[in-house]
């Protein structure tokens, strides 16, 4: 293992955490766009520490590039904007108790959520993967997903669907408005 590798491991890491956190709190669709882009570099990054150059560009290409892209078209073609800094304001003054407990619950989740993930880092620290698993070459990227893993393969793809229909359904009520 090269001596560079660990702290770029972190790096990537917290790059992809930080900015897919910022893809979800962000109240503004473009901002969050750029994020995810950051976030799909990341993982970039993270799939040429393993080795698995084929998926790191795959990731690029298809993801960061395409998908990101017919995402913002999409953001423009429906005219999303963020919230008006005086409803902000205003919606932050009528905070209540309960949204006060929903708030404390999701922080109480969410360290949870990263107390199981460091347990679970610990737990397989001593673990040693078979490296043919992690070949990244498109002979067995192509063996895995239509073998082991096509019926999740498939769903990925009718929820990609699902996902189309949706955009063009809300396309299409915002050309039905009138004037």
């Amino acid at each position: 293992m090269n001596h560079l590798q660990i702290p770029l491991f972190y790096i990537f890491a917290l790059t992809a955490i930080a900015s897919s956190i910022v893809v979800v709190k962000d109240r503004r669709p473009t901002y969050g766009v750029l994020a995810l882009a950051v976030t799909m570099i990341s993982l970039s990054g993270l799939f040429i520490l393993l080795q698995a150059y084929f998926v790191a560009v795959i990731q690029i290409l298809i993801y960061a590039g395409a998908i990101l892209v017919l995402f913002l078209f999409v953001i423009m073609l429906l005219g999303v904007t963020g919230a008006d800094e005086a409803q902000e304001i205003s919606r932050k003054n009528k905070m209540t108790s309960i949204a006060k407990m929903h708030r404390n619950i999701k922080i109480l989740l969410a360290l949870t959520l990263l107390s199981e993930l460091i347990t679970v880092i610990f737990a397989l620290q001593d673990s040693k993967f078979p490296q043919e698993n992690f070949a990244g070459t498109v002979e067995a990227i192509g063996t895995a997903l239509f073998t082991n893993y096509l019926l999740p393969f498939e769903l990925v793809s009718g929820i990609l669907l699902i996902g189309i229909f949706g955009i063009v359904n809300l396309a299409h009520k915002e050309l039905k408005k009138p004037l």
